[in-house]
């Protein structure tokens, strides 16, 4: 059964990174004296309390760390929960790890030069700074706010929970083939017009390949897509450029691996244990299409000699269609 196969061989995770957001909202007292929109009305928004640069370190770890899970995992219900394959389990833990560790290094970072940080945020919005300073946080109020933690989990297709099973193992088949289908349909307009693919160009493309290659758990056709993908990145050059018929037949691939419906047509055939075969011919002109109209060609126009001169007969001007 499909959905014993995948909860057997894969790896739920929940990702939890948290930050201060260096803001509160504004409040109706922080513009005294001035006569606001009632509330139903209008939203005051929010004050920032810290100044945005420094937040980038911290917020570059985060990023760091839902780069590397997109590259390993697939992300359901927008990024809740992460599907990971089970044999990867220790490598996914020793690198979320290293990113926790150095989250907390940015965070001690953080803390270390707040006190600066806010005074010169202050200096910097000297005008503003009545609204300000009844809501500063100092470090220990905020330390709790930071925090990167992951928990993994297996995942069971119990008796009880077998609507849930099948929802989730539909969720996750769509999921992996629209991201299969989007990095197809870029890479395919970024390749179209080229002669040469360079290894800059083809470095999504690896990084599919070996999510792929983890993913075959969700269905056997990902190996099947996986292998066919790999068999033109390998005939790639000492520069990692690929040119010529293989990037020709890569771009044929792609517009195959683009289309939903093509990369189900691939996952039903691994299923029911057929073969499935891509195509790579140059596109040919159908046989029924009406060839473009041609200019007609003026008929010749003879050259009329007066008849008060006496001439031999001359031959008529050719048209200049003819040339």
């Amino acid at each position: 059964m499909t959905t014993d196969r995948i909860f057997a061989n894969s790896l739920g995770l929940i990702l939890d990174i948290k930050s201060w957001s260096g803001s509160k909202n504004l409040k109706p007292e922080d513009f005294a004296g001035v006569e606001l929109p009632p509330e139903e009305l209008v939203s005051l928004g929010s004050k920032r309390l810290h100044n945005r640069e420094a937040f980038k370190p911290i917020q570059a770890v985060r990023t760091k760390a839902v780069t590397y899970l997109e590259g390993v995992a697939l992300s359901l219900y927008s990024g809740k929960i992460w599907i990971a394959p089970e044999a990867r389990k220790a490598e996914i833990e020793d690198a979320l790890g290293d990113l926790a560790r150095e989250f907390q290094t940015e965070r001690d970072r953080f803390l270390a030069d707040f006190h600066r940080e806010q005074n010169a945020w202050l200096e910097k919005n000297r005008r503003w700074a009545s609204i300000l300073r009844p809501y500063l946080e100092t470090p220990a109020s905020i330390e709790r706010k930071f925090g990167f933690t992951w928990r993994c989990f297996r995942m069971s297709s119990a008796e009880n929970d077998l609507e849930f099973a099948e929802v989730l193992t539909t969720d996750l088949t769509g999921t992996m083939l629209r991201e299969i289908s989007i990095l197809a349909g870029e890479t395919y307009n970024s390749l179209r017009d080229r002669e040469r693919a360079t290894f800059k160009n083809l470095n999504r493309l690896d990084r599919l390949a070996e999510k792929l290659r983890g993913l075959s758990f969700v269905n056997h056709g990902v190996s099947v897509i996986e292998a066919e993908l790999q068999t033109f990145l390998d005939q790639r050059d000492s520069g990692g450029a690929l040119t010529g018929t293989a990037l020709f037949k890569l771009t044929r691939l792609l517009v195959q691996l683009k289309s939903p419906d093509v990369l189900k047509d691939i996952l039903d055939a691994a299923e029911q244990g057929r073969d499935y075969t891509f195509t790579y011919e140059q596109p040919q002109p159908r046989a029924d299409t009406i060839a473009p109209a041609q200019p007609e060609t003026p008929a010749p126009q003879p050259v009329i000699v007066p008849p008060a001169i006496s001439q031999p007969s001359t031959q008529p001007r050719l048209p200049d269609a003819w040339f």
